[in-house]
């Protein structure tokens, strides 16, 4: 977990989890035949200390990091 960030559902989610997130990630990318990844990574926005989605962050409800 040093890797993560600590507002990051992904980050903080148990090893069984993210491996089951993985897998389902990327037998998506692969039905997709890589659409989805390129649209993944060209369009969303990612965090820049844990390369994760910004929208899997927790946020307040003002829109600030919990950091």
């Amino acid at each position: 977990m040093a890797d993560g960030c600590r507002d990051c559902e992904t980050c903080t989610r148990s090893w069984l989890g993210r491996l089951l997130q993985n897998a389902a990630v990327g037998l998506m990318h692969v039905v997709t035949i890589g659409i989805s990844y390129l649209i993944k990574k060209g369009f969303r926005r990612h965090c820049p200390q844990c390369k994760h989605l910004l929208s899997r962050h927790s946020r307040r409800d003002d829109g600030s990091f919990r950091d």
